[in-house]
């Protein structure tokens, strides 16, 4: 019981990587590009809905299917760089005296990450036809 104690803490105390990704079809070269606040991981997630068949972006989940899961491989694009204090455990992120979640910290978080996702979107601009993730909405 004291070792699962001991594993969890340090699980807590182990500081969190948000940052973008992309899932390249390397058959095609088409790419799909987005972001994570757990970064570590992102592939795991992102493969185990594609296994499923249930992934939200409908183009590389047919694409996946029709490979077989071939071809596709994941590469971390860039970490958000975080301060000391951002655990896994997300503490950090806890009002003092509380168990309620900062909510600006929650969303400056957000607001960093969706940046970067952004930078990088417009770096390699990946959309259909040419890519997997729909073009940006004209205002």
């Amino acid at each position: 019981m004291n070792r699962r104690k001991e594993l969890q803490n340090e699980y807590g105390m182990k500081q969190r990587s948000m940052g973008v990704f992309q899932i390249v079809n390397e058959k095609n070269g088409k790419r799909y590009i987005a972001s994570s606040p757990t970064l570590d991981s992102a592939w795991q997630r992102e493969k185990f809905t594609l296994d499923m068949g249930s992934h939200i972006n409908s183009a590389l989940q047919k694409e996946y299917k029709e490979q077989a899961g071939a071809h596709f491989v994941f590469e971390e694009l860039e970490k958000l760089k975080l301060g000391e204090e951002v655990r896994n455990d997300y503490k950090d992120l806890m009002q003092i005296g509380t168990t309620a979640l900062n909510r600006t910290a929650v969303l400056a978080y957000r607001d960093s990450l969706r940046k970067l996702e952004m930078k990088w979107l417009d770096e390699f601009k990946p959309y259909e036809p040419n890519g997997y993730n729909r073009p940006p909405k004209e205002n």
